[in-house]
């Protein structure tokens, strides 16, 4: 729940108004979500925009770029490759998930890194914690696990290619 709430409050704001602003609008609810979630924790990152980047929360944007061109069609072919073509992962996919999983996990990382150094009159160890660990975190470990699942599938790839590379050698 932490991680789709994290995910709609951050992106919600993106699409068309009509998806979103109006109650009977289909992604009305990710805007509440979003609502509720800036009032209990006024996050920067996720109401972070261009107008009120102050210079060192820049990486924001280039974060935003990687999520829409990156992650979002490497979530979407994976999706469709698993749930309606029932099939499981080639060398290629599994190159792209652990290029996914890896750029996920950083950014995560630097937006967990970030939190740190937010001004402790505005923001309290409690309200930081609750931050880090139930809505940052999850976006750090899953990637992090799909990242070395992948990496060590494509080492097995390379370990059998190159086995098979010895044994015609030595024919």
């Amino acid at each position: 729940m932490a991680a789709q709430t994290a995910t709609q409050t951050l992106l919600v704001e993106f699409y068309p108004k009509s998806l979103y602003e109006l109650p009977g609008a289909p992604l009305h609810f990710a805007q509440l979500a979003r609502l509720d979630y800036l009032a209990k924790y006024n996050d920067p990152i996720v109401q972070w925009s261009a107008e009120t980047a102050s210079g060192h929360d820049s990486w924001m944007g280039l974060f935003i770029v990687l999520e829409y061109s990156l992650a979002l069609p490497v979530m979407l072919f994976t999706f469709y490759r698993f749930a309606i073509k029932r099939r499981g992962t080639s060398g290629a996919h599994e190159l792209l998930l652990a290029a996914y999983g890896f750029e996920t996990a950083l950014a995560t990382l630097v937006c967990i890194h970030d939190i740190f150094y937010w001004d402790e009159t505005l923001y309290t160890l409690e309200t930081k914690n609750t931050l880090i660990y139930s809505y940052y975190v999850p976006w750090l470990v899953v990637p992090s696990l799909i990242t070395i699942d992948m990496v060590s599938r494509i080492l097995g790839r390379i370990r059998v290619a190159d086995a098979a590379l010895v044994g015609k050698k030595t024919q």
